[in-house]
């Protein structure tokens, strides 16, 4: 019978391509992981590597394997976080960290709501990227983390999560962008093109460039803007930006922001919003209705 040391073993030497890179993320001795393996080995009755050069080549029956592998050591990980989560505490204070792109009107009916169940509860929100979100969740310096799918079927941290619903990505400029007064010269019928928008100053958020969204990164010309109120506020004297239309709602009113209608892009782009939370943290009666709460106000506000 395998241990969960020769699966980890196994399943990091697979992911890294070699003993020396796998046995440096373990924390242990090349030698050892090589052992961990050939032990295993023996227990399946096959090889599931082939050496060539300084790298570990795997068989075919190591192809085969390695995704229920991954899915014992997830569960795994998954026992021991749910098993923490149990160990509860009073809670006075709750951590949620968010993305920018996160609708301001979202979050203020969220905080109503949780509020009015749990009046006594001090709530904390904080702008940070996805990365930072998930390593603050992973160290329990985050309770949630609200923010927005990469698209992916598993988080890069081992979490948890539960879709609120779509973002509706647009493309905006200032009133007198350049990409709007070429249009506005030429025949009616005109319309601005992707080209176009290579041809400008594209200004993007930190979160969206780090999570490497294709569909997000059209212009050569690329600035990263991590505070909103600033992207929005550059936008009136330069450049275009895709941001949710949800987001964008009330920077519209004023007039000094408009929509740009791109002949490629017939509808908005829909891109998920999800909160994130560690395995087992929904087993917490507060916890649970905060989360319940979240998705129940997230259905109404994202339309």
């Amino acid at each position: 019978m395998h241990t969960l040391e020769q699966l980890n073993a196994f399943i990091m030497v697979y992911e890294q391509g070699s003993y020396s890179a796998a046995a440096k993320l373990l924390g242990k001795s090349r030698t050892t992981v090589r052992e961990l393996v050939i032990t295993y080995e023996d227990t399946v009755g096959y090889s599931l590597f082939v050496i060539d050069g300084r790298k570990a080549v795997p068989s075919d029956k190591a192809h085969q394997l390695y995704f229920h592998a991954k899915v014992v050591e997830k569960q795994n990980r998954d026992l021991h976080c749910y098993s923490q989560a149990l160990f509860e505490q009073e809670v006075h204070t709750i951590n949620i960290v968010h993305d920018v792109i996160v609708p301001l009107i979202l979050m203020c009916n969220i905080e109503q709501k949780i509020k009015s169940t749990y009046s006594h509860l001090t709530i904390n929100w904080l702008h940070r990227t996805r990365q930072e979100a998930l390593i603050m969740l992973q160290d329990g310096e985050a309770d949630l983390a609200i923010m927005p799918d990469r698209g992916m079927l598993f988080p890069e941290a081992e979490m948890t999560w539960v879709t609120l619903g779509s973002l509706h990505l647009k493309c905006y400029a200032g009133k007198n962008s350049p990409l709007l007064m070429s249009k506005k010269s030429h025949h009616h019928d005109t319309e601005v093109t992707i080209h176009h928008l290579q041809n400008e100053t594209q200004y993007i958020t930190e979160n969206f460039f780090s999570m490497n969204i294709g569909f997000a990164k059209v212009s050569p010309k690329m600035q990263i803007v991590s505070n909103n109120d600033l992207l929005c506020e550059l936008l009136k004297y330069n450049g275009w930006a895709a941001m949710p239309e949800e987001y964008m709602r009330n920077h519209l009113k004023s007039g000094d922001l408009v929509e740009v209608n791109i002949k490629e892009m017939s509808n908005s782009r829909l891109i998920s919003l999800n909160i994130y939370f560690m395995v087992g943290k929904d087993t917490q009666d507060l916890f649970k209705d905060t989360i319940n709460d979240i998705v129940e106000t997230a259905k109404s506000s994202l339309q």
